[in-house]
């Protein structure tokens, strides 16, 4: 039986998921396996990574009290190829810290931590928005973070103990950096709800949900936070006016001493708004749609993981060798003149045309082997296809 894909681990039934709680209210999904995250994350994991001495700042973020210490406090210099490294996180004052009750956040692992970059990649897949990875581990009795809202929307895999979670009522709706400006919440009023997260559940919070969480008294905490960064019609609108500048009138100076005689700002300030509004009328739907979800789909590329070892000690490929897709970014086959295009995210190949008909069959197979080629192109020349596929990190060896 296959496995189920990273959204079906965390919240079950996706469709359910995004018809009823999707940017509407949070949900605890409980798991009725406490190692259900091993593979995502782990305490041993967290453990190697702090205790190496290999992390540089700001991988990790030492908290208390909600208030981060200063990194001064956990920095050491070393030298790496004869170069002084002076951002270097040293263990010891991070480990006697988390002892004294501090919490520990590594940062952004889905840029260093391969099986977490593997599982934001699904879930990336399945929601078409960029995420990012935070850990934190808290000491039993200990809280983290003061009372805040995010400006994107988090799914927490709690993966060791416990922690108590309090939920406040939102102050606005759909926040984002700039509005409001405040994340915490200094006096937030009595929690709508509290709640035990342990290990295996999940938790999903939607943004501007003001939230506090803390370890349990009997044991310490550690939980990965994936949030699921949205982009907003916001995002949409203030890249149709990077556009504006063509606009002639708005080129134009404003008035002089306008400071002490803002009356016919005023007036030309109306002129304008109604200018940029019937400016903004004639954009059409449909190319401002394609450009921006253009402009998402490209923005990432297959995973590189694996195409070091696909280099250094390339597989021999028969035409009965298993390949897979990379299938965490979005793929387009184009034809430019004498060339086949295959893009996957930003990623592009180019081509000879007369081969189109074999990247269609990579286009469209999640797994496929060389023979799947045959009626387009001979043994020799299907081989040096897939070879390249292989090493740009476009296709994989498969497993199983």
């Amino acid at each position: 039986m296959a496995e189920p894909d990273a959204i079906a681990r965390c919240v079950g039934d996706p469709t359910h998921f995004l018809r009823e709680v999707w940017t509407q209210h949070p949900r605890r999904y409980g798991g009725a396996d406490a190692s259900a995250w091993a593979d995502v994350l782990s305490l041993a994991t967290a453990d190697a990574l702090i205790g190496t001495g290999g992390l540089r700042y700001p991988a990790l973020r030492v908290v208390r009290e909600g208030k981060t210490l200063p990194r001064s406090r956990f920095l050491t210099a070393h030298r790496t190829g004869g170069s002084r490294v002076g951002d270097a996180i040293d263990p010891e004052p991070v480990l006697r810290a988390f002892a004294e009750g501090a919490t520990l956040v590594l940062q952004g692992l889905h840029r260093f931590h391969a099986p977490v970059q593997r599982f934001c990649d699904e879930l990336e897949s399945f929601f078409g928005h960029p995420l990012q990875a935070n850990a934190y581990l808290t000491p039993a009795g200990a809280r983290g973070l003061a009372v805040h809202h995010d400006t994107h929307d988090v799914l927490v895999l709690q993966l060791h103990g416990s922690k108590t979670w309090s939920l406040y009522a939102p102050d606005v709706a759909d926040p984002v950096g700039a509005y409001p400006k405040q994340k915490r919440h200094r006096s937030p009023g009595e929690p709508v709800e509290e709640l035990v997260l342990r290990a295996g559940d999940c938790l999903y919070l939607p943004r501007g949900v003001p939230h506090q969480a803390a370890g349990t008294a009997d044991e310490s905490s550690l939980h990965l936070t994936l949030g699921i960064r949205s982009p907003t019609w916001l995002d949409v609108l203030q890249e149709v006016m990077k556009d504006a500048p063509e606009l002639a009138g708005l080129r134009k100076a404003l008035p002089v001493r306008y400071g002490t005689h803002p009356g016919e700002l005023e007036a030309g300030a109306a002129e304008m708004l109604e200018t940029v509004a019937a400016w903004l009328r004639d954009r059409d739907p449909v190319a401002l749609a394609a450009d921006h979800a253009s402009r998402s789909r490209t923005r990432r590329r297959p995973s590189a993981v694996g195409r070091l070892r696909a280099l250094a000690e390339p597989d021999e490929l028969t035409d009965a060798t298993p390949l897979r897709r990379a299938t965490e970014v979005p793929w387009e086959l184009a034809v430019q003149g004498d060339h086949a295009v295959l893009r996957a995210g930003e990623a592009a190949l180019r081509f000879p045309v007369r081969i189109l008909g074999a990247l269609e069959i990579v286009l469209h197979a999640e797994t496929l082997r060389a023979r799947d080629l045959a009626d387009h192109l001979d043994a020799p020349g299907r081989a040096v296809l897939l070879r390249r596929l292989v090493r740009e990190g476009f296709l994989r060896p498969d497993p199983t």
